[in-house]
């Protein structure tokens, strides 16, 4: 076909023209066309009928679909950008809360070991306080307890004595019996009274040295150096959402963390890292299987991923929809309560 034929065929359309070029691909086609406009030079011209072959064939492939295609392409890379950025500040969220993870592990562990040695401590001062008290409480019982036992001693003696003898049995009792209330006296001054009915003396001597114990100044400075330590363990085990939260404000801004919190304290960013880059991946490989296919055969592809993408968009919000309406029926059953209806008595 000659230049002028060309021409004659793309200028005798009411409307619009369409050129016909059976070609593998798009430039095979426009070096046809560029061929058949040069098979005529005295036309207008080789180089205003090389312009307008070129004009020609790229307001075709513009306007056809290779612009369909073209422009999913692109949407494409934005996607994939899209992706990788997202993923790119997942990764840094999720960099930052290892480090805020790995932080308050370190003062778990720095806090525990405090209430353990305050822990420590508190028993070592007791048992220094301790110490020297339940000497001095044993002494003073063992001091009561010989001289009750003299003067039990004695009281037998005079009951078990003769006429002759009674008289000295009873003075020795007398001054065994003096002495043994001296010694109950100095021990009930000294730690308010002797042992009861039935108590060993290790109980008896737990018993009166623990106020003194519990009183001195170095055991009540040490309790409350463990308390502090045991509060301060206590407050790095309560959840605090806080620092992951001032985390992810910093990454995705102050507004977006603020409209939605639970999204951002609930989330994984490791799962979100995943998600979106593999939603990169699957951009950038679509986009190139579209160029590895004809114009034709990508758009019957577009098509046909859009058709599918329809569908879940659809089957999504209807399983949606049915969640909603069960948690609406449920909430309207727990608000109208248990029905106290009964049989009526009415004739």
């Amino acid at each position: 076909m000659s230049g002028a034929a060309v021409y004659v065929g793309m200028t005798r359309g009411k409307d619009k023209n369409r050129l016909h070029v059976i070609a593998e691909n798009t430039t095979d086609a426009r070096e046809q066309f560029v061929a058949a406009v040069e098979r005529d030079r005295a036309d207008r011209g080789l180089a205003d009928a090389t312009e307008r072959a070129a004009d020609a064939v790229h307001g075709l492939t513009a306007d056809g679909p290779v612009k369909l295609v073209n422009a999913e392409i692109a949407a494409l890379a934005r996607k994939a950008e899209r992706a990788e950025a997202r993923a790119a500040r997942w990764q840094h969220a999720a960099d930052a809360l290892d480090e805020l993870h790995a932080h308050q592990r370190a003062e778990r562990d720095q806090a525990t070991e405090e209430r353990k040695a305050a822990r420590q401590r508190v028993e070592l001062v007791r048992s220094e306080v301790a110490e020297p008290l339940s000497v001095q409480a044993h002494a003073a019982l063992t001091d009561w307890q010989d001289a009750d036992a003299v003067e039990k001693t004695a009281g037998k003696r005079v009951r078990a004595a003769g006429r002759f003898k009674k008289r000295r049995a009873s003075a020795e009792h007398r001054t065994a019996k003096t002495m043994a209330q001296d010694a109950e006296r100095r021990l009930t001054a000294a730690w308010g009274e002797p042992p009861r009915w039935n108590e060993n003396g290790a109980t008896w001597v737990e018993r009166v040295t623990r106020p003194r114990i519990d009183a001195d100044s170095r055991v009540i400075e040490a309790e409350q150096q463990h308390a502090e330590a045991a509060q301060a363990f206590h407050a790095v085990l309560e959840p605090n959402p806080w620092p992951s939260i001032g985390i992810y404000a910093r990454i995705f801004g102050e507004d977006a963390v603020r409209k939605n919190p639970g999204a951002y304290v609930n989330a994984r960013p490791a799962r979100q890292v995943e998600e979106a880059t593999r939603a990169a991946q699957q951009a950038r490989a679509e986009a190139e299987a579209l160029r590895a296919l004809t114009p034709v055969e990508a758009v019957r592809r577009i098509v046909q991923t859009r058709a599918a993408e329809q569908v879940q968009r659809e089957a999504a919000d209807r399983a949606l929809n049915e969640r909603q309406r069960q948690l609406d029926s449920r909430s309207h059953t727990h608000d109208r309560g248990p029905s106290r209806e009964g049989p009526s008595l009415a004739r």
